[in-house]
C-alpha cells in the first residue's frame, strides 16, 4: 500500500499536469486568451459539437485516469472511485471557467437559472458516461472475464 504522502504527491502532479493538457490557460491572469474562445477553438478544430466536447473529455478523463493510476494503486475499484472524482473535478473546473465573469462580478447568486440549467446539462454531459461505466464495472459483470485462463504450458514436476 502507497503511503499517504506519496499519494498526495502523485494525485496534485498529475491534475497539474492534466490541467495543462486540457486548458492551458493560466487562472489567475485576466488579461490572456478567455476560456470561452478557447473551448470555441477547439470545437472549430475538431468539428464537434459542446455537447459532444464534454462527453469526450469525460470520458478521456476517466480512462486516462485508470491508466495513469494503475501503477500506483493496484485494486480497481480504489483507483475507479479516485478517476471519478478527477472527472467531476474536472468537469467543476469547466463549469467555473465557463461562468467565471459572472462569478467576479455578481458572485455565486448572480449565477442565473438559464445559466444554472447550462452548468447542471455540462456537468452530466462530462460525467454520466463515466459515472455509467463505473456503476458496470462495480455492480455487475460486464467487464469481468468470464473463463480463467488457463497455462499453455504445464510445468515439469
Amino acid at each position: 500500500m502507497p503511503s499517504r504522502k506519496r499519494i498526495c504527491i502523485v494525485a496534485n502532479s498529475f491534475l497539474f499536469l492534466f490541467y495543462y493538457w486540457l486548458f492551458p490557460i493560466p487562472l489567475y491572469v485576466e488579461n490572456t486568451v478567455d476560456f470561452y474562445i478557447f473551448k470555441i477553438g477547439i470545437m472549430n478544430a475538431t468539428g464537434l459539437e459542446k455537447d459532444a466536447l464534454h462527453i469526450y473529455v469525460g470520458i478521456s478523463v476517466y480512462l486516462l485516469s485508470l491508466i495513469l493510476l494503475r501503477p500506483i494503486f493496484r485494486k480497481y475499484s480504489i483507483r475507479s472511485f479516485i478517476a471519478l472524482i478527477m472527472v467531476t473535478g474536472i468537469a467543476l473546473l469547466g463549469e467555473y471557467l465557463d461562468n467565471r465573469h459572472t462569478i467576479a462580478e455578481l458572485g455565486i447568486s448572480g449565477i442565473g437559472s438559464a445559466e444554472l440549467r447550462a452548468s447542471i446539462h455540462d456537468l452530466i454531459n462530462t460525467c454520466l458516461l463515466s459515472y455509467v461505466l463505473y456503476a458496470l464495472t462495480l455492480w455487475t459483470k460486464t467487464f469481468q472475464s468470464v473463463t480463467k485462463p488457463t497455462r499453455l504450458l504445464k510445468q515439469r514436476s
